[in-house]
């Protein structure tokens, strides 16, 4: 089984958003969960959001992404490998929990159903989480609407296109999964000409070919419309809000889930 989390560090300094927090999406998280005096467990090794809290424990499943993208151990935070559907935590142990996309890095309802859970259980009793959220919208966009946009200059960055392909081809159904390879795969479909597509957007090739990391992969991920992710939460929190995540390429299909309330 190919795993592109193997090698997708390598590319992670040419990512930006959407696929990487803003300065101003960090502060967002901070200050919706109030996190100067939290114990905070992060869910995945996000650099950006290493630096919140009073003390940070990042697991992630990927050695690879462990030892190439976390910002470093210290004396208040380390990371750990850890499968975030059975996590190696005790209940009610975190003051808060927060990630970036990690409900689109797992591949089914059922999968994120399971995260959900365990988020509520590591939880603290009266204490709130905060996911970044990869939402396609209610009505997906049609593939020559997208090339169309792309010609116009009506798409930022290649990293948003990546995004505006990958909710393009999600599956129509509870799961909302793509296999990865398949938004590269559609992607030159699309656009076979990269050195003239960067001609056209001003792209550089090194953020263009981003895109291949993805080839061959069998990893799927899953882009839920928001309204099933806050139906899905809704089953584990009795409080769950969506909270704009800044101003960035997408941003509008990128907010935060905070949840608060776990239930009992």
């Amino acid at each position: 089984m190919t795993n592109h989390w193997d090698n997708y560090h390598r590319h992670w300094k040419l990512l930006d958003a959407p696929l990487r927090p803003t300065a101003e999406t960090v502060g967002i998280f901070d200050r919706e969960l109030d996190l100067g005096n939290a114990d905070v467990l992060l869910l995945g090794v996000t650099p950006e959001l290493a630096v919140l809290g009073r003390s940070m424990l990042a697991i992630d499943q990927s050695a690879t992404m462990i030892s190439g993208v976390w910002a470093g151990d210290n004396a208040s935070r380390k990371a750990m490998a850890g499968n975030w559907l059975s996590l190696p935590l005790q209940r009610a142990s975190f003051d808060a929990i927060i990630g970036d996309g990690c409900l689109s890095a797992v591949d089914s309802k059922a999968a994120r159903n399971l995260l959900f859970g365990e988020i509520a259980r590591v939880l603290k009793p009266g204490r709130r989480a905060a996911i970044r959220v990869f939402a396609r919208p209610e009505t997906a966009d049609d593939l020559h609407s997208i090339e169309a946009l792309v010609t116009a200059g009506g798409v930022e960055n290649f990293h948003a296109l990546k995004w505006r392909i990958a909710m393009a081809c999600t599956s129509d159904d509870c799961d909302s999964t793509i296999k990865v390879r398949t938004i590269r795969d559609t992607f030159d479909s699309l656009f076979p000409d990269r050195v003239a597509l960067a001609a056209r957007t001003g792209w550089s090739m090194t953020s263009i070919n981003t895109v291949d990391v993805y080839a061959g992969s069998d990893i799927s991920y899953s882009f839920a419309t928001l309204a099933m992710l806050i139906d899905e939460a809704s089953g584990w929190f009795g409080d769950v809000r969506v909270v704009p995540s800044g101003s960035y390429p997408l941003a509008e299909r990128c907010p935060l889930l905070v949840l608060g309330s776990p239930n009992a």
